[in-house]
């Protein structure tokens, strides 16, 4: 009986967290990406451009698997945070391929298909994530 209860409690069987503990946790989750983001440095030619891209690409990955790892809350703060992030994967979803296209685009120093590439980049709309975001606690996931 107690190695089951440990066994529980070392695989997650606590309490839910609350909306501001979601909120808090995927916070940091973002901020953590943000971080990530802002350390690579500029590229001075078209390859360490992509390569930062790649960059770009792992850190965003990353943000989005440790953004569904969290542990959401019960009920309706659940439900929000659930959306949030299938949202936000499906922004990244679209976002990743784009950014093959712009990095490739980038080693091969095709212009026209930069341009197009950053196109697609832009066209993604994040107003529905965001508010998302700010409706599951996640404010700081928020532009």
């Amino acid at each position: 009986m107690l190695v089951a209860g440990l066994l529980a409690s070392g695989c997650g069987g606590g309490d839910p967290p609350s909306k501001a503990e979601f909120g808090a946790s995927a916070d940091k989750v973002c901020k953590d990406a943000e971080q990530a983001l802002s350390g690579i440095q500029k590229p001075k030619s078209a390859a360490d451009a992509a390569k930062a891209v790649d960059k770009v690409i792992d850190a965003t990955q990353n943000s989005l698997d440790d953004l569904k790892d969290l542990d959401r809350p019960d009920g309706a703060a659940g439900d929000a945070a659930d959306k949030f992030i299938a949202a936000q994967e499906s922004e990244i979803q679209k976002g990743i391929p784009a950014l093959e296209k712009l990095r490739d685009a980038l080693k091969s120093k095709d212009q026209q298909a930069m341009v197009k590439a950053e196109a697609e980049l832009r066209a993604i709309d994040t107003t529905d994530t965001n508010a998302l975001a700010r409706a599951a606690g996640a404010k700081g996931c928020a532009n």
